[in-house]
């Protein structure tokens, strides 16, 4: 016996068992109850069988799953996008002076210091967030004060 039809054997039991449960007691009276009971668990099984086989003809018919190309090659000079030196509650807008020390070029290390743009918050630990792009894919870096920062596009 195959899984599924198992599968399907074991529901359609388990579908009759709560259906007989909630039948309630019989006895005088009942009758209609019992037909009715009887025609919706026929309706049930029904729409389950229904269900059950239109699933294993969709799940059948999908496409062969295909392994995906190589991503995307970093070409192109850097454009910088955004960078922003400070923390994260304090800082300033360093987008100008970090274009103007990598746009164009295929790699380019930018030296993390309040020469940036000043010291936007004295005492606390800083950073310098940049966005660039590479031909068409973005890409980010980040670094600490008193550290570099490595931006590449190369191939």
């Amino acid at each position: 016996m195959r899984w599924d039809a198992m599968r399907f054997a074991a529901a359609l039991a388990a579908s009759a068992a709560m259906a007989a449960a909630a039948e309630g007691p019989s006895g005088p009276g009942t009758e209609s109850d019992d037909r009715y009971n009887q025609g919706y668990r026929a309706g049930y099984d029904e729409g389950f069988q229904r269900g059950y086989e239109k699933g294993l003809r969709e799940g059948s018919a999908q496409a062969p799953a295909v392994a995906p190309g190589p991503p995307p090659r970093a070409t192109g000079p850097i454009t910088i996008s955004r960078a922003v030196y400070g923390t994260s509650s304090k800082g300033c807008d360093a987008t100008r002076w970090a274009a103007r020390m990598a746009n164009g070029r295929a790699s380019a290390t930018l030296d993390v210091s309040n020469s940036i743009c000043g010291d936007p918050a004295p005492g606390d630990r800083k950073s310098l967030d940049v966005t660039y792009v590479c031909g068409s894919i973005a890409k980010s870096a980040t670094a600490y004060e008193h550290r570099s920062v490595y931006l590449d596009c190369t191939p």
